[in-house]
């Protein structure tokens, strides 16, 4: 199939051909609905595949839109890989987990925030609330205006005055390290743990998985980097071992910590991937996210921005909601033929040599 056919126009599109592909392949299913529902009151669930081992020791997880709308990409790499994956290539101590839309409001909606306007990967803290953020606090009035979108008001300008005083990497760590402070505000925590986080949890502690003693988590994204380029993003420090393993396993020119001095990347609070080591608490774990470049910061901000106000104090049937959301999808999917199949065949890659890594217990 042509690279570009795997992506979906709509979220049930998109699920609709996740579980037909899983199924084809003889992969065991499973949906788990949420309470929010869709832009035409359609039911939205979290959907898995599973393959492989009843006990397996060693276990591969690929997740994609924790961020709603990124899911657009992140499930066609899923389909794309599935579609060519052999079940039979799996020893009965591996296993193969895909969870498809993390947050099927925001990929519904084409929002990157769910029901509740949270960040997924801000969500999961011990508790509520998170750290403070006053440097977003002191953005907070460019950044979430309460008035509808459009008009002049010279968001260009003032971020260029911010770069300038406080430099790229602070403003980028101010604004997308997360904030716990202003609930109608972009990359907000959330005041308590969100129900999809409880999900993810449920569908890692199947008793299959208990005797689980070496994961590989991959949570796809878009956004951050050079167009149609990727990164595979780890918490481990760059002399760690954990880190070099990752270098081995990928190549070292693809691997990046997450500070924001030295990679696309910045420091976090509440990753999800972070569900995965506690559940696995007694296993090796490598959250990884796998980061592929569409535009740059500041079109990322702006129409995060835009779609924001829109959400909150827009008109939602004008033709500029319709102008917003589709750049919101241009945006973390870009249309472009180049940018889609190299993401398809660069992302394939990464999650075969993901898969070969997993079979090779000596390298984990």
């Amino acid at each position: 199939m042509n690279p570009a056919e795997y992506f979906p126009r709509d979220y049930l599109g998109g699920r609709e051909r996740f579980r037909a592909v899983a199924q084809d392949r003889a992969g065991e299913t499973h949906g788990y609905p949420i309470e929010a529902r869709g832009a035409a009151g359609e039911a939205l669930s979290i959907d898995t595949a599973y393959f492989g081992g009843e006990r397996p020791r060693r276990l591969l997880i690929v997740s994609s839109g924790t961020h709603g709308v990124e899911g657009f990409a992140g499930g066609a790499l899923q389909c794309g890989f599935l579609s060519e994956f052999d079940p039979a290539s799996l020893s009965g101590s591996e296993g193969l987990l895909f969870v498809h839309a993390l947050n099927p409001y925001g990929f519904a909606h084409l929002r990157r925030a769910n029901e509740n306007n949270v960040d997924l990967n801000r969500n999961n803290l011990a508790r509520f609330p998170g750290p403070p953020n006053p440097a977003y606090a002191r953005l907070n009035s460019w950044l979430n205006p309460p008035t509808p979108p459009g008009g002049i008001d010279f968001f260009i300008l003032k971020g260029l005055w911010y770069l300038l005083r406080q430099g790229e990497a602070a403003v980028k760590q101010a604004i997308a390290g997360g904030q716990y402070e202003f609930p109608r505000g972009i990359f907000y925590g959330g005041r308590a743990r969100e129900k999809s986080l409880g999900v993810l949890e449920q569908i890692l502690r199947d008793p299959r998985l208990s005797g689980v003693e070496h994961v590989l988590h991959l949570d796809l994204h878009t956004g951050l980097g050079r167009s149609g380029r990727y990164k595979l993003l780890v918490d481990f420090p760059p002399d760690s071992t954990e880190f070099n393993r990752a270098a081995a396993w990928f190549g070292e020119k693809n691997v990046a910590s997450n500070h924001p001095e030295t990679s696309i990347a910045y420091k976090v609070s509440g990753l999800l991937s972070r569900v995965t080591g506690a559940v696995f608490d007694r296993a090796q774990v490598f959250p990884i996210v796998l980061e592929f470049g569409t535009y740059d910061m500041v079109r990322l901000i702006r129409v995060l921005r835009a779609e924001n106000r829109l959400h909150f104090h827009g008109d939602k049937h004008s033709p500029a909601a319709d102008r917003i959301k589709r750049a919101m999808v241009e945006t973390f999917c870009p249309a472009s033929d180049a940018w889609r199949r190299r993401f398809i065949e660069d992302g394939m890659r990464v999650l075969a040599r993901a898969l070969r890594s997993l079979s090779d217990h000596r390298k984990i």
